[in-house]
């Protein structure tokens, strides 16, 4: 049975970007091969300095903008293309790896992918070791438990503001804590906060992940199982 590695990869290829904006994080959704040795990458951007990371990618030896997609909760959906060689991604491609979901942030990667087996996996992080790149794995289950979009609706920007809201007393009444403190915690701006949690809670109801926790009762009054 094929295996999800939950782990923390050094990534200097992104370090440059992070000098100058510290507070950017990406959220990467694909990563394709163009050519042998150029990679297509689509993710999405946060970062309350956005002038500044273009500018950093205008300066950049390596990674080059193609296309801005949309803007959503303060985000940025964006395309660029980087050398392979600067990345692992036919190392991992290499041994059946297949990409879940990464955060880049100024402290690294912490990537979730499925690999075919514990070999492959072996196999990967000793490629990592050999290019110098530091990987630390944090977690692994079975691919067969059932994740998905239902069990994680949240991408974890909006996991970490949700949780933090509920911690910090914001949906209680009065409430103890307010959306300026939450965005000061997560380092974005009240605008940004406020649509990320409005999202995240948006996505929580879709989801149906409030399913396990009501029940139709008589006269249609919510029960708790």
């Amino acid at each position: 049975m094929s295996l999800v590695a939950t782990y923390h990869l050094d990534t200097p290829v992104y370090d440059p970007f992070f000098e100058r904006v510290s507070d950017l994080r990406l959220e990467i959704e694909q990563v394709a091969a163009c050519a042998p040795d150029t990679l297509l990458m689509t993710f999405w951007a946060e970062t309350d300095h956005w002038p500044a990371f273009e500018a950093e990618l205008e300066r950049s030896d390596t990674a080059t903008m193609i296309r801005h997609l949309r803007s959503e909760d303060g985000r940025e959906r964006c395309q660029l293309r980087l050398p392979a060689s600067t990345t692992t991604y036919w190392d991992w491609t290499a041994v059946g790896g297949v990409l879940l979901a990464s955060t880049v942030t100024r402290h690294g990667a912490t990537t979730r992918m499925e690999f075919p087996d514990q070999e492959a996996l072996r196999t990967y992080r000793e490629r990592c070791s050999e290019r110098g790149m530091g990987f630390s794995l944090s977690s692994l289950t079975d691919a067969g438990t059932g994740s998905d979009r239902r069990s994680q609706p949240l991408t974890p920007s909006q996991r970490e503001i949700v949780a933090l809201a509920v911690e910090r007393g914001y949906f209680e009444v009065p409430r103890r804590t307010s959306m300026v403190e939450l965005a000061a915690e997560c380092g974005i701006s009240d605008q940004a906060a406020s649509e990320r949690l409005r999202r995240g809670l948006s996505n929580l109801l879709e989801s149906g992940v409030f399913d396990t926790l009501w029940a139709p009762a008589s006269r249609g009054t919510p029960k708790v199982r």
